[in-house]
């Protein structure tokens, strides 16, 4: 009896600061790794670069060193 071997699941791709704002201009929402929750996450609301927060509002995202050169976003 031939098994298939199960599929492995990749990690998702990290993106830079960079890449990151290209796909939230594209429609996307990115999250980061080290904010370590899905839930809260970047995304355009009205033209205006905003994060989604768990509590389940948008609010102005204050860029911070650590946005702007990090390389740990994902897509959500």
């Amino acid at each position: 009896m031939n098994k298939s071997p199960k599929p492995v699941k990749e990690a998702p791709k990290e993106l830079n600061f960079y890449d990151a704002l290209k796909a939230i201009m594209e429609g996307k929402s990115v999250t980061k790794k080290e904010w370590g929750n899905k839930e809260f996450y970047g995304l355009l609301v009205n033209g205006r670069l905003s994060l989604h927060k768990p509590d389940g509002k948008d609010y102005d995202w204050v860029l911070t060193d650590g946005d702007i050169y990090g390389e740990d976003f994902i897509l959500v």
